[in-house]
């Protein structure tokens, strides 16, 4: 007999497919490097459908079903917060995406107290060794060999691109499918209302990639607007700052920042101006960084003084990037004064050779951010202060001749 405490949970889909995205290697040829997920996800879909009841639409949920204009963040938390199974695609980008590692927790904390079997049915998308996982999936255990020899070493990338593993990559996806059929009708996570999964730790914290990065957002919050600008673009916080909100969908810039960066390998340290001011105006790095700068926030006099121990010439290991949203109408007209105020807080920045003083579009930030880092990185290796190991000098040895 039901629990007369426990809410009726919401039709929802049988498992939600956490996987982390892939930039595309050049934008400018329009290609996704993400069409082969949503492959693999049709093809489980398909199989839950033959194998149940369940209706048209509901087997499963991953985030290409996103629209430019959807509120993202509610559209994820509602499928988090109904679905039966949660299976992550493990690769080596997915320990290092935050978003990622909050869909993670958000699914397990979406009702406290649960201590039921987690629902987490695990699947290899690339090969990850065992000693790179971060807690929360070491605990998680899942035999990958019963989907298949070649799949467990291999992951579903390496035998879905061959045509010769056809078939072990039709009895994998079978396999899969029917482990969470089996989850989602034995043990399936209680339903619980998750309001904005955004909000949870990562159940990744512990995993260190081996770059830091800092990304500072510069930008005002709603409360602190300059006078006479539209606050379309902005949030709570700083880091809420949108300027290219038409195309992006109500997603920061900076969690766009983020992504690009873990997708190169870095940990990025992202917080604003107030966060890494003492960092940034250190003389020796500590780390390199890039500065995400909206134009408006320099028209106000304490960006401006805030500013001023970042713009001094010889510390290229920070990088500056200037959104300039040319469909945002408000900031064309007021171009000229605008980056006058630019210049005078970061005129020495903004020469720089890896500088982006004027980044058009959401599509060009992604496309020039990976350059900045390289260059950032480049400058941070060149200015670091070097540590010798530790104990006693030992000389270099030398070759002596047979006299000697």
């Amino acid at each position: 007999m039901a629990n007369p405490h426990t809410p009726a949970q919401p039709p929802g889909p049988y498992f939600f497919l956490s996987y982390a995205h892939v930039p595309p290697y050049d934008p400018a040829d329009g290609g996704d490097p993400n069409q082969w997920v949503e492959k693999l996800f049709k093809v489980l879909c398909e199989h839950i459908m033959h194998l149940t009841r369940v209706p048209p639409g509901a087997a499963g949920y991953m985030d290409r079903e996103l629209r430019t204009g959807d509120n993202w963040p509610q559209m994820l938390s509602e499928r988090l917060s109904s679905c039966r199974v949660f299976v992550p695609l493990y690769s080596p980008r997915y320990f290092e995406s935050e978003h990622c590692g909050k869909e993670w927790a958000a699914f397990l904390e979406r009702v406290p107290g649960h201590t039921g079997p987690a629902a987490i049915v695990p699947a290899i998308w690339a090969p990850m060794r065992t000693m790179t996982l971060p807690r929360a999936a070491q605990a998680i255990q899942f035999n990958h060999t019963d989907l298949g020899t070649r799949y467990a070493e291999e992951g579903f990338y390496g035998i879905m691109k061959l045509s010769k593993y056809r078939s072990q990559y039709q009895t994998a996806t079978l396999g899969l499918a029917q482990r969470i059929i089996e989850v989602a009708e034995t043990s399936p996570m209680p339903y619980g209302k998750i309001r904005d999964y955004t909000t949870v730790p990562s159940a990744f914290a512990d995993h260190t990639p081996e770059r830091p990065v800092t990304v500072t957002v510069v930008a005002p919050d709603l409360r602190h607007l300059p006078d006479g600008r539209d606050p379309y673009h902005y949030g709570r916080t700083a880091y809420e700052w949108d300027p290219y909100r038409s195309r992006n969908g109500m997603r920061p810039l900076a969690d766009c920042a983020a992504e690009v960066a873990r997708s190169r390998g870095f940990l990025p340290d992202v917080g604003t101006l107030e966060d890494h001011g003492r960092t940034l105006e250190a003389e020796a790095p500590n780390a390199p960084g890039v500065m995400l700068v909206d134009p408006w926030a320099t028209s106000q006099a304490d960006c401006q003084e805030a500013l001023r121990g970042v713009n001094r010439p010889g510390r290229q290991w920070i990088t500056v990037m200037v959104p300039w949203n040319r469909d945002d109408p408000e900031t064309v007209e007021h171009e000229p004064r605008l980056k006058g105020c630019l210049r005078e807080a970061l005129g020495h920045k903004l020469s720089e050779p890896a500088a982006s003083p004027e980044v058009p579009s959401l599509e060009a930030f992604r496309s020039l951010l990976p350059d900045a880092l390289h260059k950032a990185t480049q400058q941070y290796f060149k200015h670091a202060p070097a540590y010798p190991p530790e104990g006693a000098r030992v000389d270099r040895p030398r070759l002596i001749g047979p006299e000697e």
